[in-house]
């Protein structure tokens, strides 16, 4: 270090205030590090020095050194400090609804001192949270176009049109499809358009618009028990409504095998705490 502040400064006066040191100090430290290693560090001119090739080299080095040893410590710090504070971030409702929520709670039990805040609403706007500070990250069901933010995939999930009667099902084309009765709730503009590219691929896109919506809810639950009860027909993630498919509560329009990708999504390059670094690794280990 004492090296590395002469090196920096060029002078041994001022390195010795950035380390806290003497200027003879200094002049010690330099010349048995010169002597250690057989070479000169410096080119002495009048009160002026100068670093020698060999000085350079080895400047270079020292401060990779010193680099990787704050970072060192830093990592050292953030392991025996303690876990505590508040962690936000947003899902949409079906994420609410796979096994990946109550593994976090039931894990929680080793760091209690950290506390979630957690909102319930749809991709875009997990984004916008994300994007002004609300949260400290997030997950969604879409990637969007946006450079500051990193997409990180965590699970898949899969996409279903279903119905409590088979007879709102027999239909074979998008415009069939459009006679029949809609329910709506809050993102599902998202999950039917990836409902239609799996069923429809080469076809002409219907939007939420040219529906008959005859239900609406700003719920996924609720919109569920609607169409259990018969209101209309409604795209679901599939694990969402799994207990009411087995027990033919509800039925499903022809199963496909492609699945859709759930990302965790934080801004890119941003350092987080250590408590956020916490939840996040919970959820890394469930995959």
């Amino acid at each position: 270090r004492a090296f590395y502040f002469a090196a920096e400064s060029l002078s041994f006066t001022k390195a010795a205030q950035a380390a806290a040191l003497t200027q003879s100090g200094i002049s010690q430290h330099v010349a048995r590090l010169e002597e250690s290693l057989g070479v000169s560090l410096f080119l002495r001119v009048g009160r002026k020095v100068q670093l020698t090739e060999a000085g350079n080299k080895l400047k270079r080095f020292v401060e990779n050194y010193l680099d990787q040893v704050d970072d060192l410590l830093e990592d050292v710090r953030k392991e025996t400090q303690e876990l505590k504070g508040l962690v936000k971030y947003a899902m949409p409702n079906s994420c609410l609804m796979t096994s990946h929520f109550p593994i976090l709670l039931a894990k929680r039990k080793s760091f209690q001192g950290i506390n979630l805040k957690i909102t319930i609403c749809h991709s875009s706007q997990v984004m916008e949270m994300l994007l002004t500070g609300e949260i400290d990250f997030g997950f969604v069901t879409s990637i969007f176009d946006h450079n500051d933010v990193e997409f990180m995939e965590f699970a898949k999930e899969e996409y279903a049109l279903v119905s409590s009667s088979k007879e709102n099902l027999k239909f074979e084309s998008l415009a069939e499809l459009k006679e029949q009765n809609f329910i709506y709730y809050p993102g599902m503009d998202e999950l039917f358009e990836k409902w239609q590219d799996q069923r429809f691929a080469r076809s002409k896109r219907l939007k939420i618009s040219d529906l008959n919506i005859c239900g609406e809810i700003n719920n996924l639950n609720g919109a569920i028990t609607m169409a259990n009860h018969g209101v209309g027909i409604g795209v679901f993630p599939s694990h969402c409504i799994q207990n009411f498919l087995s027990s033919g509560e509800l039925k499903r329009h022809k199963a496909t095998d492609n699945k859709n990708s759930i990302y965790i999504v934080k801004i890119k390059d941003q350092k987080v705490t250590s408590r956020v670094q916490k939840v996040l690794d919970t959820f890394w280990d469930m995959v």
